[in-house]
This record gives structure tokens, C-alpha cells and sequence, in this order.
């Protein structure tokens, strides 16, 4: 039997969710646990101008029974997929250190096609109450956070959706099969949009194939990568209008910074297999490249309330986190003392 304490050393953490109204931080790992950070104090530090940093994790759950491949936050729930399952913990309930889900949501997929799908990307409408779960079936399911039902699905992919987001009226989706899918679901069940970055010679890696594990929209911009190159888009023209680094490996995360302070404001966070995170400009210039204590990133969550805060992680047992997006201040240990 392998021991907790050497099953601990090859932690790999996935996903992330960050409630600022109730100063936590949750991180998802590939053992099913979501481990817990108090950030009060450094929420009353900022505000101060004393500065502090995170300690230790606050509490550790043992969420699920298969690795938590994706994290989103509400106002009031932290949002956790699985492999067949998606679960919300109330922010409240885990700051009271209380560790049950509120609800638990099964997938309806096709089982004889496909088993049981993972949950690999998690995606919020708060303007809407909808959740859309990237899902190892090759589709995208949008649920009803009010009552827990399906309500609609989104197809187009043909092989498994690795990442959505939620981009003020439109809904994006990337996957294994190298497309990425744009949707505005007013207008119908049918992508608005479909865009393939490994067609295009400035992005083509052919070595580490075509594959986009990772998007993000903001306003008319939508920045994507994983085995292709990163690259940002112009939704009203479909024109890639910036190549953005590594040149080589593959990428992991894309990320807009949107309104976090330090750094270029309108930046772009991009990371994967390299043992540090890039920030740059929407030009492609290289603004900060930040450290990393884990030699593959896959997960980053920035937020800018109430300070701006960016943490990310990988194949590691700590998670790095930046107070400006020029450098990393410090690092901090998933595992409980």
C-alpha cells in the first residue's frame, strides 16, 4: 500500500475557486481533496498596507473519490467536478469548517458510449443562475443551479471538451479535437462561431498536436492554447491578432487579467509545461515571467477583490502566490502539518 504521507509528495493540483466575500481560497487536487485557506488575515493586512502572507491550509476535505479536475466559485457556493459528479459546498458551511456538499449534481451522459465523463472545466452565469460543465462525453451540459436540472446541452466537439467559459452573453468551449466553439445562447443550440488554431501556420505545432486545453473571453477578445501555440482572437472578425509565448511548450492556462492591478491591465496570464508563468501584454510582449514552484502549471485564479491576488500550481505539493502580477511573493504547502 502506497502511504499518505509519499501519495502527498506527488500531489498534482488541478483546479481552483475563490470566494472573497468569505476570505477563502479552495484548491482541488488530483486525490480527490480540496484543501482550504483562510485568508482573513491577509484581507485586513492589504487593506492596511502591513502585508501577510497565507499560512497553512485552514482545512482539507476529502470532497470527492476521483480527482477534482475543476473549481468555480458563486457568491455562495464553491463549485467542485469529478469524474460523474459535480458538488457545491456552501462558502459559509466550509468557513464554519463544515465539510458536506449542499447539493451534488450526476451527470445524464451516454454510458454505453462513454462511461462516466469526467467534469474537466466549470464555468458560471451569474447573471443567468447557470453552471456549464466541460465534460469527457464530448459535450458541454449547462445545469440549473436553482434546481439542479439540466437544462440544456451544447454538442459540436468531437472529442472530449477539456475547458468553458462565460463571457458576458457568450459561452466558449475548447477541446481534445482542436476546435474551440463560440455560443451565444439567445440565438440557438448551434455554435456561433467555430475557430481552429492548429490550421493556422503561426500557431501549428504539429509535434505536441492539436489539441486546446484552456480559453478565456473578455469583451471582443477571446485568447486560447494548449498544443498550438497561444493566440488571441478578434470575435468580430475570427483574425488571430497576436502569437503569444512559449514558443515550444505546450500551454495549460490562458488567462485575461481584466482589471488586476500590477502589471498591463488589459494582460494576458499564459502557462503549462515550463517551470515559471508568463504575463503579457495583448502587443505579445512579455511583461513579467513569475516563478514556479512546480515544473507544470495547471490551474491559476486571479481575482481582484478585494486586492488583487493571483495564485497558480501544478505538479506540486505548493501553490505560488502574487500580490502584484510582477512577481511571486511567496509560496505556500497544500499538505497539513
Amino acid at each position: 500500500m502506497v502511504s499518505s504521507t509519499l501519495r502527498n509528495l506527488y500531489s498534482t493540483t488541478f483546479s481552483q475557486a475563490n470566494s472573497p466575500e468569505s476570505a477563502l481560497l479552495a484548491v482541488g487536487n488530483n486525490e480527490g481533496k480540496i484543501t482550504v485557506f483562510d485568508l482573513k488575515g491577509v484581507n485586513t493586512s492589504r487593506e492596511t498596507g502591513v502585508g501577510e502572507r497565507i499560512k497553512g491550509p485552514y482545512q482539507v476535505i476529502n470532497a470527492h473519490s476521483d480527482a477534482v479536475y475543476s473549481m468555480v466559485s458563486t457568491d455562495t457556493f464553491c463549485i467542485s467536478g469529478t469524474t460523474g459528479l459535480i458538488s457545491g459546498r456552501r462558502w459559509t458551511d466550509l468557513r464554519k469548517q463544515k465539510t458536506q456538499p449542499a447539493w451534488t449534481i450526476s451527470l445524464e451522459c451516454d454510458q454505453a458510449n462513454f462511461g462516466t465523463p469526467e467534469v474537466n472545466g466549470l464555468a458560471y452565469d451569474s447573471i443567468r443562475g447557470l453552471a456549464y460543465a466541460a465534460c469527457g462525453d464530448w459535450r458541454t451540459h449547462v445545469y440549473d443551479l436553482e434546481t439542479g436540472k439540466r437544462s440544456q446541452t451544447l454538442e459540436g466537439h468531437e472529442d472530449y471538451v477539456h475547458d468553458v467559459v462565460v463571457g458576458g452573453s457568450l459561452v466558449a468551449s475548447s477541446g481534445e479535437d482542436g476546435s474551440v466553439l463560440v455560443w451565444d445562447p439567445r440565438a440557438g443550440r448551434e455554435p456561433r462561431h467555430r475557430i481552429v488554431p492548429h490550421e493556422l501556420e503561426q500557431l501549428a505545432r504539429p509535434n505536441l498536436g492539436r489539441f486546446i486545453s484552456s480559453l478565456d473571453l473578455n469583451n471582443d477578445w477571446l485568447v486560447c492554447g494548449g498544443g498550438p501555440k497561444a493566440g488571441i482572437f478578434h470575435l468580430r472578425s475570427l483574425a488571430l491578432t497576436t502569437v503569444l509565448p512559449p514558443a515550444k511548450a505546450a500551454v495549460h492556462v490562458t488567462k485575461f487579467t481584466r482589471n488586476a492591478e500590477g502589471g498591463d491591465r488589459g494582460g494576458i496570464v499564459v502557462a503549462g509545461i515550463l517551470p515559471h508563468l508568463s504575463v503579457c501584454s495583448m502587443a505579445g510582449e512579455v511583461t513579467a515571467q513569475l516563478p514556479s514552484s512546480s515544473p507544470c502549471i495547471y490551474t491559476v485564479s486571479i481575482t481582484d477583490k478585494p486586492f488583487t491576488m493571483m495564485t497558480y500550481g501544478g505538479m506540486s505539493t505548493k501553490i505560488d502566490v502574487c500580490f502584484n502580477l510582477n512577481y511571486r511573493d511567496h509560496s505556500v504547502s497544500l499538505l497539513e502539518d
